[in-house]
C-alpha cells in the first residue's frame, strides 16, 4: 500500500486547497502536447471506448438491471389507466410504496423518514420526480444503509415482484346495481323508466280458501297476547308479539329474520290498524310457511308445541321495603290489608302514658350526677340534650342487648316535651324509670348505678412538648407573662483567648485551587467550596460531620457569605478542636490534596457536540458555513455521472476486500482500486499519483466522513478521469475490465 494511505489525514479544508495544487503539478508534468489517450492500462480497450457504455451491454448484471428497470416502471405507472401514456419517472409516493412493499422499509435500518430523505437526496433540486438513474442511486443508498451489497438487494427486490393492490374492497350494495336504478339514473343508462308498483289491497278478498284455525293455535295466540300484562286483550296481537312468538317457537333464522316477519305482519293487517285477529294471524302463518318452504300444518304444529312464552327479563333484587309487605304503613298498609301491632312507645298524646303514675322519688346524689353530665364538655346545669343522655347511658354501663342505643333515643323522645330539645331533672327521673322497666331491674337499681358513675373523658392526651409545657424555656413576652425570670448571660466572642493561626506550607496553594474550582476567583471561599474541601480532604468523621462543618463556617463568617484565607485558617482551627487533633496535623492533610472533578459526563449529542452540523449564526461564528460551501461548490455546474451496468458489483467487491461492509468504501479501499485498475501506472499522458487520489477522496467525501457511498464513488471516478485526461466512460470500462480486486 502506498505511503499516501498510511500518512495522517489532513483537515478537509487544507486538502481542498491542496487538491488544486496537485492538479496543476500533474498538468505540468504531463506535457503540453494535449495527448490524453496513452494510458497503459487502457491500451487494450477498443477504439470507441470513449463513448457512453450502453445500458445492459457491459460485462455483467444486464439481466438484473433489466429486471430492476421493469420493477421501476411497474411502480412508476401503478394506478394509471390502461390507455394513458407510460411514465419513465417516479414520484415520492410511489418510491415510498416501493420501499414498503418490497420489504426494504422497517423500524430499525430504514425508517419512513429515512426513505423520504433518500428520495430528497437523489432527486434534482426543484424537481418532484426521479428517473431510473436516480432510482438506482436511491437503491444503492438503501443497500448502504442496510449493509448489503447491491446484488443482494436487487435479488430481494426481484423476488418480491411488482406493486400490490391492497385497497379496501367495497361492501356489496344492492342499490348500486344498475338494474335497480330508477328515474333519471335509469334513463341516463338507457335502462328505461320503471313503472311504480302499487300495493294490492284486495288480495285477501280474492282468496278462495282461508287457513284453518285449530283449537291449539287459538290457545297459543291467546297465550302470547296475554304475556306481559295483556293490555290489548287475548284477541288482538301487535307486531312485537308476533315477532316474539316466531322467535320463541324457533321459526326465525338467517333466511327468515325479524325484518321479513315484520313485512308479513304489515301485509296481513288492515290499513290504518296496528293489530291482527286470529284469522289474520292464521293467514300470516301461511305466508311464513310459504317463505320458509314448509307447509302450514307443520308450522302450526311447531307453534303449538311451545308451552309458554320465554321470559328473559332481569330478575329484580330483593328489597325489604318493597317485597316485605309487613313494612308497609299508612295507605299502603290499608291497601294490602296489613294490620300492625301497636308500638310499645306509641301513645295517643305526648303525656298520656304518665297518667296514673306518680313521679319517681328522688335519690341522693342523682341530681349532682345529672348536672355533672349536663355541664361536661360545655353546657348549663339542669338541662340535658340527647347527646349527653346517650353519653350517660354509655358511661354508666346501662347499654345491653335488651336496652340498645335505639332504645335510648326512643326513651328520650318519649319523655321530652314536644318542640323541646332538652329534658329537665324531673324528666330525667322519668327516663330512669323507663330504663328500669325496659331492663327489668327497677328504678332504684338504675339510680344507684348512675350515682356511682360519672362522666368519662376519652379524648386524646397531647404529647409532652418542652417548648410548650416547660415554662422555664419561655423567653421574651411569654416569660414576662408567666413570671419566668432568667439570669442574663454575657456572651464572650469566640476568638477571645485564642491566638491567631499561622499558615502552614502548601495550605494556601490548596485553598486557591479549591477557590479556583468551577469558575471561582481563587480568593474567596463560600460554604459550598468549604463543604467540598472538608469532604475531599478527609476531615469528616464521627466527631466532625457535615453539620459541624456548616456550624463552623457560620461561626467564622458572622453573617458573611464569602471568606478569605485568614478566615479559612480559623475554620481549620475550630475543626481541629472539634476533632480533637492538632492544628498542624489538619493543615498537613489539607496541603496534600487537590479538588476532584467527579461530575457526570454528558452524553454525546450530535447537534451540540458536532460543530459541523451548525448553521446560520452559529456556523458563521465558527467558520463552518464557509467550509461547507467551499466543500460543495465544486459540484455546481457539473452533470452527475451516470451509473454503468455491473459497476455496483465491482464497487462492492472492493468494499469487502479487507473485511469491510458493502456499500461503504474508505480511503484504503479507494487506493487499492486505483492500483488494481492501473490508475497509477505511468503513461505518456497526464500523471495520476496516489496523492491526487487521496485529495480527490477528501474532496468528494462529506466533511469529517471517513468513507463514501456508491453515488460519491461515481464522483471519484469522474474527477479521476478529469485528472488523467480521459473520459468517464473509458475509466468505467477499465474498472469493469478489472472485475474486482486482484
Amino acid at each position: 500500500m502506498t505511503a499516501a494511505v498510511a500518512k495522517r489525514r489532513e483537515p478537509a479544508g487544507e486538502q481542498l486547497g491542496r487538491f488544486d495544487d496537485l492538479m496543476n503539478e500533474s498538468n505540468d508534468a504531463g506535457g503540453d502536447d494535449g495527448s490524453s489517450d496513452g494510458d497503459l492500462a487502457f491500451e487494450n480497450l477498443p477504439e470507441d471506448s470513449d463513448s457512453e457504455p450502453e445500458m445492459g451491454a457491459s460485462l455483467g448484471g444486464s439481466g438484473r438491471l433489466a429486471t430492476l428497470r421493469s420493477t421501476f416502471l411497474s411502480f412508476a405507472n401503478f394506478g394509471r389507466a390502461g390507455g394513458a401514456a407510460q411514465l419513465d419517472t417516479m414520484d415520492g409516493n410511489m418510491w415510498a410504496k416501493f420501499c414498503r412493499e418490497t420489504g426494504l422499509q422497517n423500524k430499525r435500518s430504514l425508517t419512513p423518514v429515512q426513505v423520504d430523505l433518500i428520495f430528497s437526496k437523489v432527486k434534482d433540486r426543484g424537481e418532484r420526480r426521479i428517473d431510473f438513474e436516480d432510482f438506482k442511486d436511491a437503491v444503492a443508498m438503501v443497500a448502504e444503509m442496510r449493509r448489503m451489497s447491491f446484488a443482494e438487494l436487487t435479488a430481494i427486490i426481484t423476488a418480491k415482484g411488482g406493486p400490490q393492490n391492497s385497497g379496501t374492497m367495497a361492501q356489496y350494495n344492492k342499490f348500486a346495481e344498475p338494474e335497480n336504478f330508477t328515474g333519471s339514473y335509469a334513463a341516463n343508462l338507457g335502462l328505461g323508466v320503471k313503472l311504480r308498483r302499487h300495493a294490492d289491497l284486495d288480495w285477501k278478498g280474492r282468496l278462495t280458501e282461508r287457513p284453518k284455525v285449530t283449537a291449539g293455535l287459538r290457545a297459543s295466540f291467546a297465550m302470547f297476547n296475554q304475556f306481559g300484562g295483556g293490555a290489548h286483550g287475548a284477541t288482538k296481537m301487535e307486531s312485537r308479539g308476533f315477532i316474539k312468538m316466531l322467535r320463541d317457537c324457533a321459526v326465525l333464522n338467517k333466511r327468515f329474520n325479524d325484518v321479513a316477519a315484520d313485512i308479513v305482519f304489515t301485509k296481513v293487517k288492515d290499513r290504518g290498524e296496528r293489530f291482527i285477529d286470529i284469522h289474520d294471524f292464521a293467514l300470516a302463518l301461511s305466508l311464513v310457511a310459504e317463505e320458509k318452504g314448509t307447509t302450514y300444518e307443520e308450522l302450526v304444529a311447531q307453534i303449538c308445541e311451545v308451552d309458554e312464552p320465554s321470559c328473559s327479563g332481569t330478575y329484580g333484587q330483593y328489597n325489604r321495603f318493597y317485597d316485605d309487605k309487613s313494612m308497609f304503613s299508612g295507605q299502603y298498609a290499608a291497601k294490602f290489608g296489613i294490620v300492625k301491632e301497636e308500638n310499645h312507645f306509641k301513645r295517643d298524646s305526648h303525656s298520656s302514658w304518665r297518667e296514673g303514675l306518680a313521679l319517681p322519688a328522688d335519690v341522693p346524689g342523682l341530681k349532682a350526677c345529672f348536672n355533672s353530665f349536663c355541664v361536661f364538655g360545655g353546657g348549663e346545669p339542669g338541662a340535658m340534650d340527647n347527646v349527653k343522655f346517650a353519653k350517660l347511658c354509655r358511661d354508666c354501663g346501662l347499654l345491653s342487648k335488651k336496652f340498645t342505643m335505639t332504645d335510648v333515643d326512643m326513651v328520650f323522645i318519649k319523655v321530652k316535651k314536644r318542640s323541646e330539645r332538652k329534658i329537665s331533672y324531673k324528666d330525667f327521673r322519668w327516663t330512669v324509670f323507663l330504663i328500669g322497666e325496659e331492663t327489668g331491674k327497677g328504678y332504684e337499681h338504675i339510680a344507684e348505678v348512675i350515682v356511682r358513675a360519672g362522666p368519662k373523658s376519652s379524648g386524646t392526651v397531647a404529647e409532652y412538648t418542652r417548648f410548650h409545657d416547660d415554662k422555664e424555656s419561655f423567653t421574651g413576652f411569654y416569660a414576662e407573662k408567666f413570671g419566668v425570670s432568667k439570669p442574663t448571660k454575657v456572651r464572650r466572642h469566640w476568638k477571645e483567648g485564642r491566638d491567631a493561626p499561622k499558615p502552614v506550607k502548601g495550605v494556601r496553594a490548596t485553598y486557591q485551587a479549591f477557590c479556583f474550582f468551577a469558575g471561582g476567583n481563587g480568593v474567596d471561599m463560600n460554604i459550598k467550596i468549604w463543604a467540598k474541601l472538608v469532604a475531599e480532604t478527609g476531615l469528616l468523621g464521627k466527631k466532625f460531620n457535615m453539620t459541624s462543618a456548616d456550624i463552623v463556617f457560620a461561626k467564622v463568617a458572622e453573617g458573611r457569605k464569602l471568606l478569605g484565607f485568614k478566615d479559612f485558617l480559623w475554620m481549620i482551627t475550630l475543626a481541629s478542636e472539634e476533632k480533637g487533633k492538632s492544628y498542624e496535623e489538619l493543615c498537613e492533610r489539607v496541603a496534600t490534596h487537590a479538588p476532584d472533578a467527579h461530575g457526570t459526563k454528558a452524553q454525546f449529542t450530535r447537534l451540540h457536540d458536532d460543530k459541523d452540523t451548525f448553521t446560520g449564526a452559529y456556523g458563521a461564528n465558527l467558520g463552518i458555513a464557509a467550509r461547507v460551501r467551499e466543500h460543495r461548490v465544486w459540484k455546481e455546474g457539473r452533470v452527475k455521472p451516470r451509473s454503468v451496468d455491473g459497476m455496483e458489483d465491482v464497487y462492492d467487491a472492493f468494499c469487502t476486500v479487507n473485511g469491510g461492509k458493502p456499500g461503504r468504501m474508505d480511503l484504503i479501499e479507494w487506493q487499492r482500486l486505483c492500483e488494481d485498475c492501473g490508475f497509477f501506472e505511468p503513461d505518456k499522458g497526464r500523471r495520476f499519483s496516489p496523492d491526487q487520489a487521496d485529495a480527490i477522496f477528501s474532496k468528494v467525501c462529506e466533511t469529517q466522513a471517513k468513507d463514501c457511498g456508491y453515488v460519491d464513488f461515481r464522483w471519484l471516478l469522474d474527477l479521476s478521469a478529469e485528472a488523467k485526461g480521459v473520459s468517464y466512460a473509458r475509466l468505467c470500462k477499465a474498472v469493469l475490465r478489472s472485475g474486482g480486486p486482484r
